[in-house]
């Protein structure tokens, strides 16, 4: 008690006895006690009685945050940039970014991709049931899906979406994929699909959003390209199109979405996702680094973007695709049909030091695409030997011409060309490439050219000793067109020439089974042996980087098969909380 007036502590023990007695507690007998105080003892006693208060309300707050726990709750807006204009929010015509991100986010599909990668039901109420043949689907509807013009989603919708599909006249690039399916009614919630053959790959075509019949019945063939639905899309996914903002040009400015009341697993709990569009990186860039937009991504494959992943402003994350920078050797060329050589060239090739270099690091290190479905998620050191490099050469009898300073055989020079296109971590990572080779004292030559003439004068006739060119999988791992000898030539993916029987029948023997199991072992084996034979050498696996403010809280999955597919889990995303009893 020091430091307060001894008078006060008399007369708190006298007033202490006196309260005692009183059966009850007046305001006028509180104002009567506090007036016998004197200044000093009323501020002590105020001092007292804040004390007091502060103590007991941090008890209250320990208490409070002891028994509960930060959850999601409702509110608040996203939004994020995008390069380039929105043509068709149309699951059938979708193809370009913008398209197929806003297309995942208001339209849903049969199944969907879960946070694993798996896929799990969406409009659809549980697994296909698949008949013993493996050639026929049926799947039960959801009875409590509905299109965002609150009409029921029903079996009609699923089959005149496939019509459209299949029919030339609307002009999808999704006709190829259903060429060999059919599907049928069996009720208004139930369909039934039927493939020629058996089919591994089928599963994942069922992702593939479902169009309106009510909306899109009446648009026929010659109006489709030109509906104005394309862009007021109306779905049934988590959001729908509420405003679309254009300049006076005609261009689109922005696109807001807000959260769909009676989407079937609930509104999301971001009331607006908003999409506003850029026309290049620098304003995409400047946007962000301005909080005009909250979010952006870009898979550097593709772009000369770069975002420093220890800033403070937003965090940094890097999620794996399925697309790859590719070294391909022609093996009708006589010098890379040796496999020495293409080895030789493979223990030359520092990836790492390409992915630094290139990429500042935002890639990996691959040992094939087939790797990405693989649980083992295995990947490849950088295992560069240049003098087991040129033993090799050495050995297939390309030795160093001490006048040259080259290697020759009879007298010709191991020259080789590598081709690519102009776009930038591909020019660069070819140029780095040859310096690399160059070490083994070969002469390594450039040409890069624009895409379309790379593509019709290169590619399309293989005319090319090596080439440098991405390459991008699916969700289903099914290297058919890439590898099969089926396709060595245009319109086939086999750009190597690559002929074997073994590979030809694992890829076959993967693709005509429902066998989860059966697929993963011919892979694995398939896998194995382009590794052996080194037909190419898998330079980098990109990555999606995706930076979004720190205020926004989401659990993005680690196996994302195309950048649009980041949104499957958006009704999860939040940015408010509030606190719930634990």
């Amino acid at each position: 008690m020091n430091g307060f007036p001894q008078n006060l502590i008399s007369h708190a023990k006298s007033l202490s006895h006196g309260l005692k007695e009183l059966k009850t507690l007046s305001l006028s007998r509180l104002r009567k006690v506090f007036s016998l105080l004197g200044k000093k003892e009323k501020i002590a006693l105020a001092a007292l009685l804040a004390l007091a208060f502060l103590s007991l309300f941090a008890s209250v707050k320990n208490f409070y945050y002891a028994h509960t726990k930060a959850a999601p709750a409702s509110g608040g807006v996203y939004s994020e940039g995008v390069l380039g204009q929105p043509g068709y929010i149309n699951p059938l015509l979708a193809r370009m970014e913008p398209d197929t991100s806003l297309t995942r986010l208001v339209f849903s599909g049969l199944y969907k991709y879960g946070s694993d990668g798996q896929l799990t039901d969406d409009l659809a109420d549980g697994l296909p049931q698949i008949s013993q043949d493996q050639k026929q689907y049926t799947i039960n509807l959801r009875h409590n899906a509905k299109w965002h013009n609150g009409k029921p989603v029903t079996a009609d919708d699923v089959v005149f979406t496939l019509q459209l599909l299949k029919d030339p006249a609307y002009k999808s690039p999704l006709r190829p994929l259903w060429q060999s399916t059919s599907v049928e009614k069996l009720s208004d919630y139930s369909v039934k699909f039927t493939t020629k053959d058996i089919s591994g790959p089928f599963l994942d075509n069922l992702t593939l959003p479902i169009l309106p019949k009510s909306v899109w019945g009446n648009v026929d063939s010659q109006s489709f390209l030109l509906s104005k639905f394309n862009l007021e899309a109306i779905g049934s996914g988590p959001y729908a199109i509420s405003e679309i903002k254009k300049l006076p040009s005609g261009k689109v400015e922005q696109i807001t979405l807000s959260s769909f009341n009676d989407y079937y697993q609930g509104a999301p709990k971001i009331d607006q996702v908003v999409f506003k569009f850029y026309d290049n990186e620098d304003d995409l860039l400047n946007a962000f680094h301005s909080r005009e937009i909250t979010g952006f991504g870009f898979t550097p494959l593709g772009s000369s973007l770069y975002v420093d992943k220890t800033q403070a402003q937003a965090n940094v994350l890097s999620l794996q695709l399925p697309q790859y920078q590719i070294v391909f050797f022609n093996l009708t060329n006589k010098v890379l049909a040796d496999p020495s050589v293409r080895q030789a060239l493979s223990l030359a090739t520092d990836r790492q030091k390409i992915i630094n270099s290139v990429f500042k690091g935002n890639a990996l290190l691959p040992t094939s695409p087939l790797v990405f479905y693989s649980a083992q998620n295995q990947t490849l050191a950088s295992a560069v030997d240049l003098s087991q490099a040129a033993a090799l050469l050495d050995k297939a009898g390309w030795p160093v011409d001490p006048k040259t300073g080259l290697r020759a055989k009879k007298g010709l020079s191991l020259e080789i060309t590598i081709a690519t296109n102009d776009t930038l971590v591909n020019s660069n990572a070819a140029q780095e490439l040859a310096n690399q080779w160059r070490q083994l004292n070969i002469k390594a030559n450039l040409s890069v050219l624009p895409s379309k003439q790379l593509m019709d004068t290169v590619i399309k006739p293989r005319n090319f000793s090596v080439l440098l060119f991405p390459q991008k999988f699916g969700a289903d791992p099914d290297p058919f067109l890439f590898w099969h000898s089926s396709q060595v030539k245009d319109p086939g993916f086999n750009l190597t020439g690559f002929n074997d029987p073994l590979a030809d029948k694992l890829i076959v023997d993967a693709r005509t089974t429902t066998d989860k199991k059966l697929r993963a072992a011919d892979y694995q084996k398939f896998n194995d042996l382009i590794l052996s034979k080194t037909p190419v050498i898998f330079l980098d696996q990109t990555e999606y980087i995706y930076a979004i403010d720190k205020s926004l809280k989401n659990n993005l999955s680690r196996v994302l098969y195309d950048p649009s597919l980041r949104f499957n889990d958006i009704g999860n995303w939040y940015i408010n909380e509030k606190r719930v009893w634990k």
